[in-house]
């Protein structure tokens, strides 16, 4: 793996660097197209220079409602060499929530895929730092009603533009991405990340799972998160692999891309694990080219995962502010339930509500710090007081509940915000859906706090059932009352088609909860259920 110097850890540098050295090898696998780093690197100069001339400039930023492809690659990289600040939205996001997100980046153009450019033109009266739209791939005048005081262009008119590589003044701490986080509860925060924090990061990750030359990292991931971008498309420049970009996660066909590629690498966030698990059994399972998946958190089945489809297992922790902070050893079986050492770069630990150590094995919240320059955030975009608050007595604090043990390894133990406080006992949200997801009819699972008459909370667990199983809300409270603490058997129980979900699979649950107890409901204390002690 090349090493370069700070002054040179940019993402623009590191693509030039790759097309002039190793020009004519395969840097990217999508769908049916095979691109080489000097395709990739002259088409990412010909959308560069074609910004320029719109005059985007170092600084800018630039919103990008895009799903994977090939235009969301080219955009990305065109702005890094221009030193402007991509900002990648969640294409979930509409109406307000996007409104917010554009307006707080502050960015003045939007790269747009036409078949979301109606959630554009919902809120265009309302975002007027906007001056200009392109549409992927391609726009007519007339075709989406925008608003005439917006110059709108088509994406294709981009490749126009000289493939030579545009003048650049960018740096090594210079922000690369606007990241916003999920929003799942509420306004998004954005995190400002530098070109040397993709850089490091990439490299750290590849180091620990020995990526090489030959390495195909295979990613069904959004490019609007890091796990697609970081670990996957800029790891496999690192260390001059090749990047198979999948466009969405598909139960059905996940096996068949991984053999379609070639793949020997993916990271995946752990609902998928599950998902892929719970699928019939089939004769090639382990018929592929796959050599190691890492995520988090993985199933409790991890080892007959393994031996099912004839993987090596990897889990870690991170977050969108720091990066990857702790992942289980490649040559070490995962220690059930962990998350992992903390890697060599980052100091992590459990703090108290008062910033305190906590001792080993004693649950508090999971901070962070980086030992080296720029292995976290810069800060939130315009959130001077929330990035103070997070980074409070030099620590990153995470928001999540979680403990380490005497080895070493860390164990998440919940969102704090999905906090279950029962009978004045605290209940694990997460502990509980292990239960119950562990059910042979069970596809899919969330636990949450409602309202209890009582005072604090109590359970609800929503509940998909694989196709063609039925179940009752008893049969599922035996498994629970075998498997758990009575106080953490959820009081409430709803079979439902589907769980509400972000594009990267994380289950919303605030909308559950704020759909709190429904007519389809089951409540055991009304059906007169009881649960032994």
């Amino acid at each position: 793996m090349k090493e370069y110097g700070f002054e040179h850890r940019t993402i623009g540098y590191l693509l030039e660097d790759k097309a002039r050295t190793i020009g004519e090898k395969l840097y990217l696998l999508h769908q049916d197209r095979k691109i080489t780093y000097r395709e990739m690197n002259e088409n990412v100069n010909r959308v560069a220079n074609s910004l320029i001339n719109l005059g985007v400039k170092k600084g800018d930023r630039v919103c990008m409602i895009m799903a994977n492809s090939v235009e969301f690659l080219n955009t990305w990289y065109a702005l890094s060499k221009i030193g402007a600040v991509g900002v990648p939205i969640n294409h979930a996001l509409k109406g307000n929530l996007l409104r917010y997100v554009t307006e707080n980046s502050g960015a003045s153009v939007i790269v747009v895929d036409a078949d979301l450019a109606d959630r554009v033109v919902f809120i265009q009266d309302d975002i007027r730092n906007i001056e200009i739209i392109i549409v992927v791939p391609d726009y007519s005048p007339g075709q989406i009603a925008f608003s005439p005081r917006f110059s709108v262009r088509s994406f294709v008119e981009m490749y126009a533009g000289s493939p030579e590589n545009p003048p650049s003044e960018v740096h090594f701490y210079d922000p690369l991405l606007i990241l916003y986080t999920s929003g799942t509860t509420g306004p998004s925060k954005g995190a400002v990340l530098s070109h040397a924090h993709y850089c490091l990061g990439a490299r750290q990750w590849s180091e620990h799972l020995r990526y090489d030359e030959s390495s195909v990292l295979y990613s069904c991931l959004p490019l609007f998160h890091a796990n697609a971008s970081m670990l996957a498309a800029v790891a496999a420049m690192t260390v001059e692999a090749r990047y198979a970009m999948g466009t969405r996660f598909s139960v059905t066909t996940f096996w068949d891309e991984i053999r379609t590629y070639g793949a020997t690498h993916t990271n995946v966030i752990g609902s998928i694990f599950p998902l892929l698990w719970r699928q019939p059994p089939k004769p090639d399972d382990a018929d592929h080219s796959m050599k190691i998946m890492a995520a988090a958190p993985v199933i409790p089945e991890f080892k007959e995962f393994q031996k099912r489809f004839g993987v090596k297992l990897v889990t870690m922790y991170g977050t969108t502010e720091t990066g990857i902070v702790t992942i289980s050893p490649v040559d070490e079986d995962i220690k059930p339930g962990s998350c992992g050492k903390a890697l060599s770069i980052y100091d992590v630990a459990i703090f108290d509500d008062h910033d305190l150590e906590s001792p080993r094995n004693s649950p508090g919240e999971i901070v962070a710090r980086g030992k080296v320059p720029y292995s976290q955030m810069d800060r939130y975009h315009n959130m001077a007081d929330a990035t103070v608050n997070v980074f409070r007595n030099m620590w990153y604090h995470t928001g999540d509940f979680g403990y380490i043990d005497d080895d070493g390894y860390l164990y998440f133990v919940d969102r704090k915000k999905d906090a279950i406080r029962k009978g004045g006992e605290n209940i694990s949200s997460f502990e509980v859906e292990q239960v119950i997801g562990a059910h042979p009819k069970v596809l899919d699972v969330a636990v949450f706090a409602v309202p209890s008459e009582l005072s604090e909370d109590d359970v609800k667990a929503a509940v998909v059932v694989k196709p063609g199983e039925r179940m009752t809300p008893e049969e599922l409270m035996a498994w629970c009352v075998d498997r758990m603490a009575y106080f953490a058997v959820p009081r409430y129980v709803e079979f439902r088609e589907t769980l509400p979900k972000t594009p990267t699979l994380r289950v919303e649950k605030y909308k559950l909860r704020e759909e709190g107890i429904t007519t389809d409901t089951w409540d055991r204390v009304k059906a007169g259920y009881k649960v032994k002690r």
